[in-house]
Order: structure tokens, then C-alpha cells, then sequence
């Protein structure tokens, strides 16, 4: 056989293995590759879901201080909150004092307690909310609190103190103004259900001899703007 025949064989021969060298180098790389879509088309173990996106709200802690803006600028009092958002989760604990129920044409008393001419502040009102975010920017809370009452009657030596407890829902809405700075208007009820008072009234004695029966205070739906800052 002619030496140039097997020298070319041999060439022919070599160049082919090295096809199939690097051809098995390259492979199994791009077999593992394509292996999750091949396992899952198969009906074997699903793929494993992608990381969710960073700023996916449902995956973000949120800490805010807010401040009631009914309670600062209509009744001369003052009321402070904190505000802790985790996932779907919501948080609340809020505390005002000093509240006046006269101010601003006495808008926050019964029609009853206007007619008996008694003076009602508030020197502490306290609670919590536990809720659910609907959005990123609306959740609603079951809020439990209780509220201290020091009633004065049209006769200044009639004085009063008594304190009521409330459970009721309430529904907030985020409206973000500039970075961590935000508006949240909400709509609650607070209805009560007891009170240190005895059968939750008292008689009151007015000047001209009449008897006011005063029923415990019960704040019930009222709404109001918390302004806030989240960290």
C-alpha cells in the first residue's frame, strides 16, 4: 500500500478523534445545562422557582412613625404611632393624650352630651391593631384600645373619670409624597364594648336640678390623616 494511502488515513483518523474529544467536552456542559427543562418536560422534579424581584413589596419589612393630624390640629391634643409592615402583615401601636372633645364646635360629642353642656378630655387613649395588607398602599386592622375619660358637668363641682375599652375595624390607605415621607387617610370604628362605669352610665346632676344620664363616650366611626415617615 502506497505510504501516502496510509498517512492519509491516518491523519483522516486523528482529526476525527479530536472531533470527537471536544465534541464530548462540550456535551455534557450544555446537557446539564438544558437538564432542568429536560427533567421538568419528562415529568420529573419541577424547576426550582426564581428569587422574587427586590422591590416585590409582599417580601419588604417597612417600620413608620406616624402622627394623627385630627388629634394635633382639631382637639389641641396630641397622638403618636408606630407602624410595622411584614409581607402581607400589618402593625400598630398608637398612644394620645390630652384631647379636648369641646374644640372645634364639639364635633366628637353625642348630640345628647352638647345638649347637657359637660366638657369631655381625653388625657390618654392607648392601643394596638393587628391587620392584613389588601395592596402594597391598603390594609385594613382590628384595633383594640382603650380610652380615659375626665367629664366635667355645666355645674364645674360635677367631675367625672371613667374608662372605656373599644374593638373595632379600620381601613388605611398610603399615599407616598416625597422618599420615606407619606400621607395615610383611614376610616375607623371604634365601638365600645365596656367600661369602668356601672351599667357603662351615670345620673348627672345639672343646676337647675334636672338629671343628665350620661352614657359612657363611645368614639364610633370618625376618620382621620396620619402623617408619616418610613425608615
Amino acid at each position: 500500500m502506497p505510504i501516502e494511502s496510509v498517512s492519509g488515513r491516518v491523519a483522516a483518523r486523528s482529526a476525527l478523534f479530536a472531533v470527537v474529544v471536544g465534541l464530548s467536552s462540550v456535551l455534557p456542559a450544555a446537557a446539564r445545562a438544558e437538564a432542568p427543562v429536560t427533567a421538568a418536560a419528562a415529568g420529573g422534579q419541577p424547576m426550582t422557582a426564581p428569587p422574587p424581584a427586590a422591590g416585590d413589596w409582599r417580601h419588604q419589612r417597612q417600620l413608620s412613625v406616624m402622627a394623627g393630624l385630627a388629634q394635633w390640629t382639631l382637639l389641641r391634643g396630641g397622638n403618636v404611632a408606630l407602624e410595622y409592615k411584614v409581607g402581607r402583615l400589618a402593625f400598630e401601636v398608637s398612644h394620645g393624650q390630652g384631647l379636648d372633645l369641646n374644640q372645634a364646635g364639639g364635633f366628637d360629642l353625642s348630640s345628647a352630651e352638647r345638649d347637657a353642656g359637660v366638657e369631655i378630655r381625653v388625657p390618654w387613649t392607648t392601643g394596638f391593631g393587628v391587620g392584613y395588607r389588601l395592596t402594597e398602599n391598603l390594609h385594613v386592622l382590628i384595633e383594640l384600645k382603650a380610652h380615659h375619660y375626665a367629664l366635667t358637668g355645666r355645674d364645674p363641682t360635677v367631675r367625672l373619670d371613667y374608662t372605656t375599652f373599644s374593638v373595632g375595624p379600620g381601613v388605611f390607605y398610603t399615599i407616598h409624597l416625597y422618599r420615606g415621607l407619606f400621607l395615610e387617610p383611614n376610616v375607623r370604628y371604634w365601638p365600645n364594648v365596656g367600661s369602668t362605669l356601672k351599667g357603662d352610665q351615670v345620673a348627672i346632676r345639672q343646676p337647675d336640678g334636672s338629671i343628665y344620664e350620661h352614657h359612657a363616650h363611645d368614639f364610633g366611626l370618625f376618620a382621620n390623616v396620619n402623617l408619616g415617615y418610613t425608615f
